[in-house]
C-alpha cells in the first residue's frame, strides 16, 4: 500500500513555496505581511480546495492540503490565513444550502475574509466555554467574550464557537461590525498577525446566522480538530525550516579552524532535531489523513496525537536551533525568534499538550472497552 503523496500533491507543494518564498522574506515578517499576499495565495485556488464541486470549489481533502500547511509553517504564513481555510472547509461541510452559496464563492477567491473564534480567557477547549447564546423572541442573542482571533477587524465574518442555552454547542456566523460587537487589539507573543479580543453584549442572532441552521456540537468539534491539526502540520513546517536554518548555519561557521558541523556533539544534536521533525511529520501527516477518513474517535486520537507531539518537538527543534546559532540566534534581525514565538502560541492554541494527552488516552480506553 502506498502512503506517499502523488505527484500532483508534492507539485503543489512546490508551488507554494516558490511562491512564498518571494512574497513573504523576513523583512515582510518583521514589518507585517503584504495585502498581496492574500491574492497571491487566493490565485493558487488554495481557498477553494475544501469546498465542494458543486460550490464552485475543488471538492478535496486535508490530505491533499497537508503539504501546503507545512509551506505555511515554514515560510511563517499569518495565522489569518490557514484559519480562513480552516473555517470555509467547515462551512463547506455543514452549511445550509444557502450558506454555502452566499459565502464559498467570496471565500475561495480570497474576497471574503473568515476568522474563526474559539479561545476564551482562561480556556481553549469547547467544553469549557463560556459565550451563551439564549433565546430570544424568535432568535437569540449573544453575551460573552472571545480571545486571540486572527485579524477580527479585517474579517467579513465570524465563525464564533459558542454554548446554545445549557448544554448544545454551535458555531455562529456573525459580522464584526454587527450592533453589540466589540473589537480590542491584543498584545501577543506572534509577531507576524494581529490579533483581537472580541466582545459580545446582546448581540441578536437569527437562525439563519447558526452554522446548518441550528445548534450542533458536531460542527465545533469538526472545526476544533481541524484547527489543532492544521496547528500541528504548520509546527512541522516551523521545526523543519528551523532544522535547516541550523544546520546551514553549522555547515559554514568555523571555530578552532573547523566547522561547526563537524564536532561530534553537533552531530548529534541535528541528529537529534531531525528524528524530531520526521516523527512530527508522520504524526501530523496521519492527522490529516485521519480528519478526512477516520472514524470520531480515531480522528480525535490522531488529532490529539499530531497537536501534543508536534508542540513538544517544534518547541525543541526551535529551541535547539537557537542555542546552535550561538549568540546570532538571540538576535533580533536573525528571526528565529519569530518561529519560536509561533510555535508558542500555536501549542496553546486549540488545547494544550497536557489536555490531548489526557484525549489519546481516553479514545485509546474506549477503543479498548469496544474490543473487549
Amino acid at each position: 500500500m502506498d502512503f506517499d503523496f502523488s505527484q500532483e500533491q508534492y507539485m503543489f507543494q512546490d508551488t507554494i513555496r516558490e511562491l512564498l518564498a518571494n512574497a513573504l522574506t523576513m523583512e515582510h515578517l518583521r514589518n507585517g505581511a503584504t495585502e498581496e499576499l492574500w491574492e497571491q495565495l487566493a490565485e493558487t485556488g488554495v481557498f477553494a480546495l475544501l469546498t465542494g464541486e458543486a460550490d464552485g470549489g475543488l471538492g478535496l481533502g486535508f490530505t491533499d492540503l497537508a503539504l501546503v500547511f507545512e509551506e505555511f509553517g515554514r515560510a511563517l504564513v499569518p495565522a489569518p490565513v490557514a484559519a480562513a481555510i480552516v473555517a470555509g472547509g467547515v462551512i463547506a461541510r455543514f452549511g445550509t444550502p444557502e450558506q454555502r452559496a452566499e459565502l464559498l464563492p467570496g471565500h475561495g477567491e480570497g474576497r471574503l475574509r473568515l476568522s474563526p473564534a474559539f479561545a476564551e480567557a482562561g480556556t481553549t477547549i469547547p467544553s469549557a466555554m463560556t459565550a451563551t447564546a439564549r433565546p430570544a423572541g424568535t432568535g437569540w442573542t449573544v453575551s460573552g467574550s472571545k480571545i486571540l482571533v486572527p485579524d477580527a477587524a479585517a474579517a467579513d465574518k465570524l465563525l464564533v464557537a459558542l454554548r446554545f442555552g445549557d448544554d448544545e454547542l454551535g458555531l455562529a456566523l456573525i459580522e464584526p461590525t454587527r450592533a453589540g460587537v466589540a473589537l480590542r487589539e491584543q498584545n501577543v507573543l506572534d509577531l507576524t498577525a494581529r490579533y483581537h479580543e472580541v466582545t459580545f453584549d446582546r448581540v441578536a442572532l437569527a437562525a439563519s446566522d447558526i452554522l446548518g441552521g441550528k445548534p450542533d456540537s458536531a460542527t465545533v468539534v469538526a472545526c476544533f480538530d481541524a484547527a489543532a491539526a492544521v496547528a500541528a502540520l504548520q509546527m512541522t513546517g516551523m521545526a523543519a525550516r528551523t532544522l535547516d536554518e541550523a544546520v546551514t548555519y553549522v555547515g559554514q561557521r568555523k571555530q578552532f579552524d573547523r566547522l561547526l558541523g563537524s564536532f561530534q556533539a553537533i552531530k548529534h544534536r541535528c541528529a537529534d532535531m531531525a528524528v524530531a521533525v520526521d516523527a512530527c511529520r508522520s504524526a501530523a501527516y496521519y492527522a490529516a489523513w485521519a480528519l478526512d477518513e477516520a472514524a470520531p474517535d480515531e480522528r480525535a486520537r490522531a488529532v490529539s496525537m499530531a497537536k501534543s507531539w508536534c508542540g513538544d518537538n517544534a518547541r525543541f527543534t526551535c529551541n535547539q536551533a537557537i542555542q546552535l546559532h550561538g549568540g546570532i540566534g538571540f538576535t533580533w534581525e536573525l528571526g528565529l525568534h519569530l518561529f519560536l514565538r509561533r510555535i508558542k502560541c500555536e501549542e496553546a492554541s486549540f488545547g494544550d499538550a497536557d489536555w490531548h494527552r489526557e484525549r489519546v488516552i481516553d479514545a485509546t480506553l474506549r477503543s479498548m472497552e469496544l474490543t473487549g
